[in-house]
């Protein structure tokens, strides 16, 4: 003879359910954020690296002053840094989302996203601009 769950058992389950698949999908998103630091470290890294490359072939003098969109060093940097505040931004929302899944609450950021979605086109156009420009 087995017995069945209760309704309140079952309920109690579902919502345990519900929670660490709330947990889990916050995981993801920090890690996908976290894949966003990287790529971006990585293009800085190597936007630094073209600048290297541009000078050795006699092609951008080092010192040489032609305007701020073509020092891809500058840019190169621009990434690495952005990548990092990216980590640090990252961290923050994975706290601050886990705090909202514990407490059943939900704050929406909405300027926040708003606000890194203009930085990163901002930021890409001007990439964009500069590597046009060479």
């Amino acid at each position: 003879m087995s017995t069945q769950p209760t309704s309140n058992e079952l309920a109690a389950s579902r919502t345990g359910l519900a929670d660490l698949r709330s947990h889990l999908a916050n995981e993801r998103t920090h890690l996908a954020y976290l894949r966003t630091c990287v790529s971006l470290i990585g293009f800085g890294i190597t936007l630094n690296r073209f600048s290297v490359f541009l000078q050795q072939g006699d092609k951008l003098q080092v010192g040489q002053k032609i305007g701020v969109l073509r020092d891809s060093a500058n840019v190169g940097l621009g990434m690495v840094v952005l990548g990092i505040l990216l980590a640090c931004w990252s961290l923050y929302r994975y706290k601050h989302v886990n705090t909202d899944i514990k407490n059943a609450t939900f704050r929406p950021m909405d300027r926040a996203v708003i606000g890194m979605t203009l930085i990163f086109l901002l930021l890409g156009g001007v990439t964009a601009a500069w590597l046009f420009h060479v």
